[in-house]
């Protein structure tokens, strides 16, 4: 059984365990004198769509002219000048996903938390303590937070219940069943690094924000009184359950707010009196069902020499992290864990119809959250996605597409406007407005106008696993065409008749130009493969979508010829910037111009080498993130050694090593930054997958990069590129079994499969996969 468990009460946050369903988040935290619950709502976002050009929108005349001098001082190496340039072209900054309440249930006098623990496979949060057990979870079946107490003993327990709320409460009303608040939320909140903006703005002109409303109903069977300053007091019950419901005036990305919080109260209500028949058995029974039909569809199991399940979560990660060996050595099964933890956060995270996971998923208690708990573009919100394909969580991506909708129909203004290109452009930052300008900052990551070609790329991913419906297709392929049209506009010629972007970044890096570091070049190692990777990809899409008459097809076929490829720079190293540059910081977490291996379709094994260098001279510890994109990267070179040194860096207890980009894990396992971004928890998932199966080319490798510690193990369902999914047994290293079977719909066909060895030797055989039969690979020699 895969759970986080806990033989202490909470302390504080990140110590608390998230609960989920898509839209509703909560943040569990079972104290001696309280349980809190610390709410968010996917829809809670400061502003609104007219935030972005709040400040004034920069016209395109004067948007021409800065690029035109940046682009002539760029050439004429005078980068400095060129970042004064374009600072002109940006907007302020995007808004803040925000904390919506705080459900508190004050327990009776002496109780004392023994025990708690999250259920992975139920999605389901447990308390023991004195006298009261208590359940929690979050349905995305029925919309609704269900958290019920039971009295343990023969005497009934007496609790109150609060709501509380950092946004401004419009009004509360209390009758005898529970409680609605109405509130407003905030018409700006300004990220951390612009500290000449005030951190709130409640009211603004021509800001219209969300508001919305939280609904709580009590379920008992003892006595229901107030309980003082607008709480509620349950005495002499055995059974306590609480209901918790959320709406908000929010009606799509990129769209502006429309109702008030009287609606938003009003369908909070009805949800909750719509499940009044239903009893708390049959609530979690439903919601079992539903998550349930998503988290089994994967399962993994790491066996090592001893068992440490057993233990409390915290302890066994401080144990492995001391261990004499590395940390996945001494305790395989946290791998495991930590795997299907991030299978559980993407699941409660990111559901279809609803938002995309944020920097922090779901969970946010920071009414100014770390960079703004928003969409970052240049790496973190496709990071997310990087394994819902893999472990078949297809479904929880769609609100990614419908993000890069939301963009494509925004950034056309900004492409024509900023740049003179068709098509549509997004940037560094973006919310749930679909803001697409640059941001005012730093030119190392402002000045990135590339976000397009990335998520299209990740969009993609579907398509090339075999799950892709027409219906999606059909949503794909204007978001991947109207992308390639600005990349096809952007691009200049260079003096040598190649294609290149200028101005250019790798982000979030510098290199240096005297004593000062630089961010802008001309076409930057990550630039020049992400467009040969959107140019490659579209003549397939565009086939498989009904698109092959296409005219941009002609003009990207002629533009891909002329974009080169990776570049190695003399020193041996896959080169950053468009020249052989001195980076800034060597050991930067971004590792941008490895693109094109990881998540990219891979690189010649001739240029493995190059990337090698290039990752040593970055070093290991990093961000969270940051480690993550390593791993994913060392396995990708079939670096199993190299991927055991970095898990150890994960495995460990978050703050163990000092720094601003020192990762780990908090004690609720979130991953650290620090502090807490999601993307490092998300992002394991693919790492693993990669180490046990990789198909990114015409072969499926087993065990591709099995790092020490895993060397037996099992593991059902991961998906195959083409349209497969495959269960794998192994043992001392080496693939006992391996069972592929086609998706449902797909016609998978005839694969290559290669059967790593210990020692680096492989075997090659094919395989004839069809509908229905499923095809077995031994052990070679067996």
């Amino acid at each position: 059984m895969s759970r986080l468990h806990y033989r202490t009460a909470s302390d504080g946050w990140l110590d608390a365990l998230p609960l989920g369903n898509g839209r509703i988040g909560a943040m569990v935290e079972a104290t001696d004198l309280c349980t809190l619950v610390h709410l968010n709502d996917e829809t809670a976002w400061s502003g609104s769509v007219a935030s972005e050009h709040h400040g004034g929108r920069v016209d395109a005349a004067t948007a021409a002219s800065a690029l035109a001098a940046a682009r002539d001082l760029i050439e004429n190496d005078r980068p400095v000048e060129a970042e004064r340039e374009l600072a002109a072209l940006t907007a302020e900054y995007s808004q803040a996903y925000l904390p919506f309440g705080r459900l508190q249930i004050t327990l009776p006098a002496g109780h004392a938390v023994s025990e708690r623990w999250l259920d992975l496979a139920t999605a389901t949060h447990h308390i023991r303590g004195t006298g009261i057990d208590q359940t929690s979870f979050v349905s995305a079946a029925d919309g609704v937070l269900v958290h019920r107490l039971t009295a343990t003993g023969p005497a009934g327990v007496d609790v109150t219940v609060a709501v509380s709320t950092p946004l401004h409460e419009l009004a509360r009303t209390i009758d005898d069943t529970g409680l609605t608040v109405r509130l407003r939320l905030p018409a700006d909140v300004a990220p951390g690094h612009r500290p000449d903006r005030a951190a709130l703005v409640w009211d603004s002109d021509g800001i219209t924000p969300v508001q919305g409303a939280l609904t709580v109903s009590i379920r008992h069977d003892g006595r229901l009184e107030p309980g003082g300053d607008g709480a509620l007091r349950v005495v002499g019950a055995s059974e306590v359950v609480v209901l918790v419901a959320t709406d908000t005036t929010f009606v799509g990305l990129g769209c502006a707010p429309a109702g008030t919080a009287d609606n938003a109260a009003e369908r909070s209500r009805n949800r909750i009196d719509g499940l009044a028949p239903l009893s708390v058995a049959e609530l979690a029974a439903r919601h079992r069902r539903d998550h349930g039909a998503l988290y089994d569809r994967v399962s993994l199991q790491l066996t090592g020499p001893s068992d440490r399940a057993g233990l409390p979560t915290a302890e066994r990660l401080s144990e492995a992290a001391a261990a004499r060996i590395p940390a996945a050595e001494a305790d395989p099964g946290l791998v495991a864990l930590l795997f299907d933890y991030g299978r559980y956060l993407l699941i409660a995270s990111s559901r279809p119809a609803g938002l995309p996971a944020t920097l922090q998923g779901l969970w946010n208690a920071s009414m100014r959250p770390p960079w703004s708990s928003n969409y970052t573009l240049n790496i973190n919100t496709e990071m997310n996605y990087w394994a819902a394909q893999v472990v078949q969580l297809d479904d929880t991506a769609l609100p990614l597409l419908d993000l890069v909708e939301a963009l494509a129909a925004r950034g056309a203004e900004t492409a024509e406007r900023l740049y003179g290109c068709r098509g549509w452009v997004a940037h560094h930052n973006s919310d749930a407005w679909a803001f697409s300008s640059p941001v005012t900052g730093d030119a190392s990551w402002a000045q990135w106008p590339m976000a397009g070609p990335w998520l299209v790329r990740q969009l993609d991913e579907p398509r090339r696993f075999g799950t892709a419906d027409a219906g999606y297709l059909a949503r794909l392929w204007p978001v991947a065409a109207g992308c390639a049209r600005f990349c096809l506009d952007f691009a200049i010629a260079l003096p040598d008749g190649r294609l290149g972007t200028r101005p250019s970044t790798s982000p979030e890096n510098r290199y240096r130009r005297g004593q000062a570091g630089v961010a802008v070049g001309t076409a930057s190692g990550m630039d020049r493969t992400l467009l040969r990777e959107l140019f490659t990809l579209l003549p397939a899409l565009a086939a498989d979508s009904g698109h092959a008459d296409d005219p941009v097809l002609a003009e990207v076929a002629a533009a891909l010829d002329r974009i080169d490829g990776v570049r190695i720079d003399a020193d041996g190293r896959v080169a950053e910037w468009g020249l052989d540059e001195v980076e800034d910081d060597p050991g930067h977490r971004h590792l941008s111009h490895l693109v094109g291996l990881y998540p990219g379709d891979g690189l010649p094994a001739a240029q493995h080498a190059a990337v090698g260098a290039t990752l040593d001279r970055r070093g290991d510890d990093s961000t969270g993130w940051s480690l993550v994109w390593k791993l994913c990267l060392r396995a990708r070179l079939g670096q199993a050694g190299r991927v055991g040194d970095l898990l150890g860096y994960v495995l460990r207890p978050a703050g163990t090593e000092s720094g601003a980009h020192a990762g780990g894990l908090y004690p609720n396992f979130f991953a650290a930054h620090p502090p807490f971004q999601i993307d490092g928890n998300l992002g394991f998932v693919a790492a693993i997958a990669e180490c046990l199966v990789q198909s990114h080319t015409d072969v499926i490798d087993l065990l591709p990069a099995l790092p020490p510690g895993l060397e037996n193990g099992r593991v059902t369902g991961l998906a195959v590129r083409g349209g497969l999914l495959v269960d794998l047994d192994w043992a001392d290293g080496e693939v006992v079994t391996a069972v592929f079977t086609a998706r449902p719909g797909t016609r998978a066909g005839s694969r290559l499969v290669r059967v790593a060895r210990p020692g680096g030797a492989a075997t090659i055989v094919e395989i004839r996969v069809r509908p229905g039969r499923p095809t077995r690979v031994d052990r070679p020699g067996r």
